[in-house]
């Protein structure tokens, strides 16, 4: 029976039954239950009518053996009861015996059962500790990853100036490697730079900009220790300008502008520009390689001056500023 629908409020299992018909109501209809047998009081009489049981002699033989079957039947009920008592008490112990058999052939069952969940919650917990306890393989290793990292240099916390005349920065480990990272955090985020390797122990980092860098290396075995380095801001270039001085006067055609030669310096320029006004609209520029221009075609007027000359350390251009000078 499907629990999930029975309903405990409906009468069904009841009403059923209310309706079943008396079982012996078809059968006894028109059957052999239709006879008179046993309603009609000439049934017996007509059992001693007729020829063969007319005589006397029959008479008392009819009712000795009818004597004769009661004293069997009784003997035999006597006798029987006993028997089918005896039977049936025999029939119970065996069935007894028989269930109690049963039931402790179950209950060792069920204690082989038992025995043998426990012997496997037993097998699962012993191999379940060990391989808890033991690590996780090593995810294979890509082409050119070796291992283990060791970083060889910079060494950690190392500092150098801004330079674009020295090269590239150098990086070397012990080991090879898929990438190198560069942030300027020590968690490593965000990452502002990533080189692919393909299992090269050496990488150049083409004039990383000023500030303090955090960077490491990874291969499938893992990552490296995180190290730092700084990078200072480039040293400017020394070019002191000899002539005009703030507040000096220059001719407009032919004046010269002078300074002195510096290191690592590809270029100069000279720029004027309205006095108090922006460099970014100059009004007149002049350019070398050498240490002096001579202006041309400047009008009359009150200019700031400013000279000017590109690194080749930092890369751009560094500029000195004259003001107010005399142009005429």
């Amino acid at each position: 029976m499907n629990e999930n629908n029975f309903d405990p409020s409906s009468n069904a299992a009841f009403s059923q039954a209310s309706v079943q018909s008396e079982p012996f109501t078809s059968a006894s209809k028109g059957g052999q239950f239709d006879s008179d047998f046993g309603t009609s009081t000439n049934a017996v009489s007509q059992i001693f009518k007729g020829g063969g049981f007319g005589s006397q002699n029959k008479s008392r033989l009819i009712l000795i053996g009818v004597v004769a079957v009661a004293v069997l039947g009784f003997a035999f009920w006597y006798f029987a009861e006993p028997m089918d008592g005896d039977a049936s008490s025999e029939s119970a112990e065996e069935a007894s015996s028989a269930d109690d058999a049963a039931a402790d052939e179950g209950s060792e069952e069920a204690g082989a059962a038992k025995a043998g969940e426990t012997a496997q919650e037993a097998a699962k917990g012993t191999t379940a500790a060990p391989a808890a306890q033991t690590a996780a393989p090593a995810a294979p290793m890509t082409e050119g990853a070796t291992g283990s990292i060791t970083l060889v240099a910079p060494a950690n916390g190392a500092n150098q100036p801004y330079d674009e005349t020295q090269g590239p920065a150098e990086f070397k480990w012990e080991g090879a490697a898929d990438q190198i990272i560069f942030a300027r955090s020590s968690s490593m985020q965000p990452v502002v730079r990533i080189g692919n390797l393909n299992g090269a122990s050496s990488y150049s980092f083409e004039n990383p900009y000023p500030g303090t860098w955090y960077w490491q290396v990874k291969n499938s075995a893992g990552m490296s220790e995180v190290r730092s380095f700084k990078i200072s801001a480039p040293p400017r270039r020394s070019f002191p300008v000899s002539q005009p001085t703030a507040g000096g006067s220059l001719a407009g055609n032919g004046g010269v502008v002078s300074w002195q030669a510096g290191e690592k310096i590809a270029r100069y320029a000279v720029e004027l520009a309205p006095a108090g006004s922006s460099f970014a609209n100059a009004a007149y520029r002049f350019g070398t390689s050498g240490t002096s221009v001579a202006l041309q075609g400047v009008p009359a007027g009150v200019y700031d001056m400013r000279v000017g000359a590109f690194s080749e350390v930092a890369g751009r251009w560094e500029w000195q500023t004259i003001e107010k000078v005399n142009v005429q």
